[in-house]
């Protein structure tokens, strides 16, 4: 009998290790960072460090273990350099078009309005204000007063956390919008220094709550955006700091690396004495755990993009099938693996931020070849076509299948008809009619 209970005991430990460890791939960077912080409130032996984001950057310098070099051949670059600097400022006149209308709507006062819009132009890409308030006084010939005004009004525009002058100041005007601004959550803002030590003494004792209630706080703050200018046209999901990076370099070689401006950094810090060896056991094996969440991710990312290649270079319509089966097969790990993994990871591209999941596609209409292509794929052509037909001659929905016959992808009308509607386009007869009122 003792040795039934044994059995069971060891079992049943066995089965907790690896229920946490699920647990944790789960996580996106912001709840792992609520999840460590508790932990290391709680043993003495873990310390970990909150890099804080930095908002002319994306991410500090990574390590060749936080990154991996998607596999194929390396082609002219998609966005060389003079490319990416055009679309950084393509990205920021959309942003202070999108501003200065707001200004417009906002500001009545045609001398408010014209100070409003000495602030635009020192607005950065990431969203905070590039000049101090005693500059831009001076330059619009205001007084501090008049300036601070125009600020506190300016702090409406959205998306919230624009105009910021720090980063505390940008996540304080999020929380504020959010209804999220709580006592506890204002000291937790007035302490940033100490999150980003991983000093969690000092945060329980400053922000007087006790470990569990710390980590729903880290976890919300980490799910803000530190650069609302740049994810502002990005759907409300996607409007916080990404969990990875995808870039290329001027070779045309694809990278994906986590994003080390977000990603929890463990150190063991090993304690003399019976009494701590628990507690060093255990954030050993946090560290060995986190390591492998994180080789995981990559893998996982490496090769989903290796897939969607012509995805992430031209866009929708070289979307293709991808099932979570397929990569867990690649990867040999269990199917539930890939699917822990994928949810709730954002991926920052040189398309713009992206959820995981988009990259997976269920698998469609035919080609020609026999390959499928995924309904999302389908839409995406359907909307390029409908976009580029004569205003006075819109496609009909046999005619846009023709088209798409005409490339290679055999749809039926009705499949045409029903992806049309998704989208939200009208039919035909609809768009012509609505095309013949705005003329």
């Amino acid at each position: 009998m003792s040795g039934l209970h044994l059995q069971q005991g060891t079992s049943q430990r066995l089965t907790q290790v690896m229920q946490r460890a699920i647990g944790l791939l789960q996580m996106d960077h912001a709840d792992l960072a609520g999840f460590l912080i508790a932990e290391a409130a709680e043993n003495p032996c873990l310390t970990l460090t909150l890099p804080q984001p930095d908002p002319d950057t994306d991410a500090p310098d990574r390590t060749d273990t936080e990154r991996r070099t998607l596999p194929g051949p390396w082609r002219p670059a998609f966005l060389g350099s003079g490319d990416e600097i055009d679309t950084l400022r393509a990205q920021a006149d959309g942003l202070h078009a999108h501003v200065a209308r707001q200004i417009g709507l906002i500001f009545h006062d045609a001398r408010a309005r014209e100070i409003a819009m000495i602030f635009l132009e020192h607005l950065e890409p990431s969203g905070w204000l590039g000049a101090s308030l005693e500059d831009i006084a001076r330059q619009a010939g205001c007084s501090m007063a008049e300036a601070e005004a125009v600020i506190t009004r300016l702090h409406e525009v959205e998306p919230s956390g624009l105009f910021a002058r720090s980063l505390a100041e940008c996540l304080r005007l999020q929380l504020e919008e959010a209804g999220d601004l709580t006592p506890p959550m204002a000291r937790l803002l007035d302490a940033l220094p100490l999150l980003a030590k991983g000093d969690t003494a000092a945060l329980l004792s400053h922000c007087e709550v006790d470990a569990e209630e710390l980590a729903a706080l880290v976890t919300r703050l980490r799910r803000l955006d530190p650069k609302p200018g740049s994810h502002f046209d990005d759907a409300p999901e996607l409007r916080r700091a990404p969990d990875l990076i995808a870039e290329r370099n001027e070779l045309g070689q694809w990278h994906v690396a986590l994003n080390s401006a977000t990603a929890p950094r463990i150190a063991i810090t090993s304690h003399g004495g019976a009494e701590h060896r628990a507690a060093l056991k255990e954030a050993r094996w946090l560290e060995r755990t986190v390591s492998r969440r994180n080789a995981l991710v990559l893998d996982v990312a490496a090769h989903v993009l290796s897939v969607q290649r012509e995805f992430l270079e031209q866009g929708p319509v070289h979307l293709k099938p991808l099932s979570c089966a397929d990569v867990a097969e690649k990867l040999g790990v269990h199917e539930t693996t890939i699917n822990r993994v994928r949810n709730g990871l954002l991926i920052q591209t040189p398309r713009g931020m992206m959820s995981m999941r988009a990259f997976f596609a269920r698998g469609g209409t035919g080609h020609r070849d026999g390959s499928h292509v995924p309904a999302e794929a389908i839409s995406a052509r359907i909307a390029d076509l409908i976009a580029a037909e004569r205003p006075d001659k819109p496609l009909t929905d046999q005619q846009l299948a023709t088209r798409l016959a005409e490339v290679g992808v055999r749809v039926s009308r009705r499949t045409v008809s029903n992806r049309r509607r998704m989208a939200g386009f009208p039919n035909a007869a609809e768009r012509q009619i609505s095309k013949g009122r705005e003329e």
